[in-house]
């Protein structure tokens, strides 16, 4: 990997990790380094405080990751320790940040997502993406929206994304992104117990329910309004209910809030890989994994939701985070442990 800070190549560092995610508003990283107080370049890096810009390449020169250095941590020992650096993506201040004053009143009426995040990154200086899959889901009008004087900027977007089923993730050059996943994409790569190293599953039964029930009473101006929608999970052979209740929406908001939360709970079957290698692959891609020994039996598409990059003078390492595609479509999934 290459490392580029305030437009500067470096190449001192020793170990280089890089986590990138696609469904959170940021990226993060960590270098390792002896720091020497005396070399000016070493100073420029280290200095504490100053948000320096770090952008990573891979050796093929594509831009992975556009970011700030956030966090320092330096050791004096009588043994030469190796001190840290690490961060986040630009978007991630937004994780950090309550609205600002100049973002006040607090409550919206007859606005957008767009209207919204618009307004909102002004302040910040950042930039943002809307991909053409939720091109119109971002104009369409919320009534009124209130955001908590301690609600962060990114909870507040990202609780208003979630009504209309959209990612709130992030882009190479650090710029907020809203899309979804096309999980019906030709998948790029096909990994089984041959071509890893080592593969794991992990599922949190506890927090997966059999029926998703949403209900709202009709009101005056929704008199036609579905009382109540349900979606069911094949996956569970247990009678296990879940009902919530929707305090306010439209005709056809009950629908989407039962899916969100199927979507939702579906975060709770997840796979790991991890490569001796690098992949040409990204969070969102769409991939095949057959292993037995991880009860897929058969080829089965996987999301990658975040990828863990390692690399030292010795060796290089790709760790991938794998769920199922209707983790993001809040769609009915099929059953993928069936032998």
């Amino acid at each position: 990997m290459k490392i580029k800070i305030n437009n500067k190549f470096y190449d001192f560092f020793d170990k280089v990790n890089i986590n990138l995610s696609l469904d959170t508003i940021a990226s993060s990283f960590s270098f390792a380094a002896r720091f020497n107080p005396q070399n000016i370049q070493h100073q420029l890096v280290f200095q504490p405080l100053i948000y320096s810009k770090v952008e990573i390449f891979n050796n093929n020169d594509f831009l992975m990751f556009t970011g700030l250095i956030v966090n320092t941590q330096l050791i004096s020992t009588k043994t030469p320790t190796l001190s840290t650096v690490s961060g986040y993506s630009l978007t991630g201040v937004l994780e950090d940040s309550t609205i600002p004053y100049s973002g006040y009143p607090l409550e919206k009426s007859n606005v957008s997502l767009n209207d919204i995040t618009r307004g909102l990154l002004r302040d910040f200086d950042l930039d943002y993406v809307v991909d053409k899959t939720v091109a119109n889901d971002v104009e369409l009008i919320y009534k009124k929206t209130v955001a908590e004087p301690s609600e962060t900027v990114k909870s507040y977007l990202s609780k208003l994304a979630s009504q209309r089923n959209i990612i709130l993730s992030h882009t190479n050059k650090g710029e907020l992104l809203f899309y979804r996943p096309d999980v019906k994409a030709k998948p790029k790569l096909f990994l089984n117990k041959e071509n890893t190293i080592s593969m794991g599953l992990g599922v949190n039964g506890q927090s997966i329910h059999s029926e998703i029930s949403v209900i709202r009473q009709p009101s005056k101006g929704n008199n036609n309004l579905n009382p109540v929608d349900e979606v069911i999970n094949p996956m569970v052979f247990k009678y296990k209910p879940m009902v919530k209740v929707l305090s306010s929406g439209t005709d056809t908001d009950t629908k989407k809030a039962a899916n969100n939360i199927l979507a939702d709970e579906l975060k709770n079957i997840s796979f790991t890989v991890e490569l001796n290698r690098e992949e040409d692959v990204s969070p969102g891609d769409v991939i095949e994994v057959q292993n037995d020994e991880i009860f897929l039996f058969k080829r089965t598409k996987l999301v990658i939701s975040s990828i863990s990059l390692k690399e030292d003078i010795k060796s290089k390492s790709m760790s991938l985070k794998l769920v199922m595609p209707e983790t993001f479509t809040g769609e009915k999934p099929n059953n993928i442990f069936v032998t």
